[in-house]
């Protein structure tokens, strides 16, 4: 649904359900904005958002489907942009990229 969504309003989005291939097209892509699911077992996430932030340093993140406090508590807030709680909306979504990139 992000994905569409994103691609319907012009945004080229790459998306990967593996933590390596995350990472490897990280490393080779050009990104403006990473989007995480909260919904990764916690210690993928984690690994995921401190690896990204290495290998993207500057690069801003939306976590979607987590909130503040969940990311406070595994100590990645550092790391995280904005936060994006279910049940969440296309205009969540919308607003948080708009906020995050400008």
């Amino acid at each position: 649904m992000i994905k569409q969504y994103l691609h319907q309003i012009g945004f080229q989005v790459h998306c990967e359900y593996n933590l390596d291939a995350a990472l490897e097209r990280l490393i080779k892509a050009r990104v403006d904005l990473l989007i995480v699911d909260g919904e990764m077992p916690e210690k993928v996430l984690g690994n995921f958002v401190e690896a990204a932030a290495k290998v993207k340093p500057g690069v801003p993140m939306i976590a979607v489907g987590i909130s503040e406090r969940e990311m406070q508590s595994k100590a990645l807030s550092a790391f995280v942009s904005a936060f994006i709680e279910k049940p969440f909306s296309i205009s969540d979504i919308s607003n948080s990229i708009k906020e995050t990139l400008n």
